[in-house]
């Protein structure tokens, strides 16, 4: 149609384009300037003269409607305003835009061209960069929630249904800042005022701006880093203390004026510096747990935790670390408190897993029943047990044989029942049983196999 467009301007030179309708992204004399460069002429009003093509919205008067079938009938070829804004848009040189409006600071042009979805996304946001907040929120004036509407219709992009009402949702512009996948999307939400997302006074760990949102962004860019960390807000350097887009050199630089939760932040830092590594092994004893716990362990940083000479009780929560692939055979027979969180473990597999039966024997059954990894054969052996707390296990566990989570589901007992309803290997028929109880069904927005099931449905 574009190409049609094109084409007609071509063949009609000197001829009159009648605008039918709202036009609220350019003005007339913009439009008008266009159509003259083009070699056209412009009108909004129809006189009876002639006509080379129309250009129609969707927001016409009564009037303009009849107008517009009497040109129809007459055979005048038509455009609808997207395709001729698009056609606009085309011939708009960015660079020379954008230096004239910086030179004007024209901000009711700005808000005007910022409606415009046939911008790329590149040239959208260096517009929005300029826009001028006047100090108030997001959302406290009307310019201000026009302009941000225009960014969230744009940028807001989740993986399944896209409700259009969201558009129009404070809290969506949180999901931008958390799932964006462009540093120049985050880039341009620090030029935005602090949006508050949780009006909470508590302090915890969850985000309560857009600052701290983008702090959290692994697609951060160095510039955006650059500019939180002038902050020297401790909540911001904690969000960003976790993110592993941050290099060496921030690292430190948070680390050196950090307080005990931002170094527990650190420790989840999956890009976390050796020589930062070895510092937070000397820090306290809960924030060595959490470096345990989270950072992928070789055999280098092995080697630096066990010249430590931990308790076996800090050691252990080694066991509960899911980055540890490469040395799990050197963890076992360490000592017992960290073989028996490691008998949990998803890492280890069944021959490791029978290894510790082997060694341990019943005293380790609770946790290797809650194993995925573990054989059916011994799956079936705890089974017969009758151990509550070891069954509860089986019940959650994905590799239980179907006949026994068939023979848990008949039971009909609610304490197995909530571990059941986890579990996405239960058949569907039971799984919908468990939906009538409101605090299964609560706990079955967790189980794949249901889900699926009401997708299909």
């Amino acid at each position: 149609m574009e190409n049609i467009l094109k084409k007609t301007i071509m063949q009609k030179q000197g001829g009159t384009a009648l605008f039918l309708g709202r036009v609220t992204n350019f003005t007339d004399e913009e439009i008008s300037n266009f159509l003259e460069a083009q070699g056209m002429k412009y009108t909004n009003r129809y006189m009876g003269q002639e006509i080379a093509f129309v250009v129609f919205s969707t927001m016409m008067t009564p009037l303009e409607e009849e107008t517009s079938y009497e040109l129809y009938s007459a055979k005048v070829p038509e455009f609808r305003l997207s395709l001729f804004e698009e056609f606009y848009t085309q011939h708009i040189k960015p660079n020379s835009l954008i230096m004239s409006l910086k030179l004007s600071n024209n901000q009711g042009r700005l808000k005007r061209l910022l409606k415009n979805s046939s911008f790329s996304d590149e040239v959208y946001l260096k517009l929005f960069k300029m826009y001028d907040w006047r100090e108030e929120g997001v959302y406290e004036s009307d310019e201000n929630r026009d302009v941000t509407i225009t960014f969230v219709d744009r940028f807001y992009r989740p993986d399944g249904f896209r409700d259009p009402a969201m558009v129009y949702s404070p809290i969506t512009l949180s999901n931008i800042a958390r799932d964006a996948k462009e540093s120049a999307i985050l880039d341009a939400m620090l030029t935005m005022p602090n949006h508050e997302i949780k009006q909470s006074r508590k302090e915890d760990f969850s985000p309560k701006n857009l600052r701290e949102l983008v702090a959290l962004n692994s697609m951060i860019s160095r510039e955006s880093i650059r500019y939180l960390l002038s902050f020297n807000d401790v909540r911001i350097n904690s969000f960003l203390a976790c993110n592993n887009a941050i290099n060496l050199k921030e690292q430190k630089h948070i680390y050196n004026q950090a307080n005990e939760m931002i170094k527990m932040m650190l420790t989840q830092n999956s890009s976390l510096d050796e020589t930062l590594f070895k510092e937070l092994l000397g820090e306290d004893e809960e924030i060595v747990k959490s470096l345990l716990t989270f950072q992928e362990l070789d055999e280098k940083r092995l080697a630096c935790i066990l010249k430590k000479e931990f308790s076996d009780e800090i050691l252990s929560y080694i066991g509960e670390n899911q980055n540890i692939a490469t040395v799990v055979k050197d963890l076992i027979g360490l000592n017992r408190a960290l073989d028996y969180k490691l008998a949990s473990n998803i890492l280890l597999d069944e021959v490791l897993l029978e290894g510790l039966y082997e060694r341990y024997g019943d005293e380790f059954m609770l946790p290797l029943s809650s194993n995925p990894n573990i054989s059916k054969l011994l799956l079936e052996e705890f089974y017969r047990s009758g151990s509550r707390e070891v069954l509860k296990n089986i019940a959650t566990n994905p590799s239980t044989p179907k006949e026994r989570l068939k023979e848990l589901c008949l039971r009909n007992e609610h304490e197995l029942n909530r571990c059941l309803a986890l579990n996405p290997s239960v058949e569907l028929f039971y799984l919908e049983v468990f939906a009538l109880d409101s605090e299964l069904i609560m706990l079955m927005t967790q189980n794949q196999t249901y889900l699926d099931s009401i997708v299909q449905k």
